[in-house]
């Protein structure tokens, strides 16, 4: 029907708890009073809110359809991986090989060291100057002394003894010194002196006294005693015999050590060769710092 000009719709429906009456209306604006005209209209619906649901529990997928249980299989191996971790652990390996390796290196030349230091008769005896500066037997002449010491390599490590030429040596190398200025023989050295020695048992006595006169009568020299008085050194000396010092003092390292007396220089002073050190070789002494010293002397000639 018309309102004002306008058609609308009167659309009624009967609630559950309502009568369908003709005049019943929820709007009170259309139409008002003055028509009185009413019209019924469904009730409001009620909206119905659902009950809350819990979410339900949360449980974690499992990988691969739950092969947890499964035996690993070949092809589940990756080859780079374990050739990684081979490698990994062949590097851990070597090195802890290599530092116990560095470790006993170590530990043995601190044991060395200790030694050495114990077993060594003389000051410097073992030091590379003295090895690199021994006169070389194409210089071994008649008429000169040669200096040889103890620390070169060509016998410094050779039996002798209870130990080495390079620890105890001092008396062969002398006697060799001594035969090769009155011989110049390039021939018998410092190693065949000290195996003559070995051989007579003259190396294992305490002092070197014998090895200095009776072997070396067995050597081909002759071994002439001189006092410790510097008017007997000199008499010997000038007289172009070279002498054997046997001494001990702390100005030649303290312990029982040989040298030879070749010759006085310029100023009356020694001039020696001392095997057990170069710096003691250079320097030249009073005769009262040898005769003080000395326990045993000797001059040398050859015997006929």
């Amino acid at each position: 029907m018309p309102y004002r000009g306008f058609p609308y719709f009167v659309a009624e429906s009967i609630g559950a708890n309502r009568s369908n009456s003709p005049y019943a209306s929820e709007r009170h604006a259309l139409p008002d009073r003055r028509h009185g005209v009413r019209y019924t209209a469904s009730p409001r619906s009620e909206r119905r809110v659902s009950p809350h649901r819990p979410c339900d529990t949360v449980c974690p997928s499992q990988a691969h359809g739950a092969r947890a249980h499964t035996k690993l299989a070949i092809s589940d191996v990756q080859p780079l991986r374990v050739l990684a971790a081979v490698l990994v652990m062949a590097l851990v390996a070597l090195a802890c090989v290599l530092a116990g390796i560095g470790i006993a290196h170590l530990l043995t030349g601190a044991v060395d060291s200790a030694l050495l230091e114990e077993q060594a008769p003389f000051a410097n005896a073992a030091s590379p100057a003295n090895a690199s500066l021994s006169t070389p037997p194409s210089a071994w002449k008649q008429g000169t002394v040669p200096q040889l010491y103890l620390a070169d390599t060509q016998w410094s490590t050779r039996p002798y003894g209870s130990s080495t030429i390079g620890n105890i040596g001092s008396a062969p190398l002398c006697l060799a010194m001594v035969r090769i200025d009155l011989t110049g023989d390039t021939v018998t050295g410092p190693i065949e002196m000290a195996s003559l020695a070995q051989r007579r048992g003259y190396a294992d006595h305490a002092d070197a006294n014998a090895l200095l006169t009776d072997g070396a009568a067995e050597a081909g020299l002759v071994a002439q005693p001189v006092a410790a008085s510097e008017l007997d050194i000199r008499r010997h000396v000038n007289a172009g015999r070279p002498l054997i010092c046997a001494l001990k003092s702390d100005d030649f390292g303290g312990r029982t050590t040989c040298i030879v007396l070749s010759g006085i220089d310029e100023r009356g002073r020694l001039v020696i060769v001392d095997p057990s050190n170069i710096e003691r070789t250079a320097q030249r002494w009073g005769f009262d710092d040898i005769v003080q010293a000395s326990t045993g002397l000797w001059a040398y000639t050859l015997a006929d």
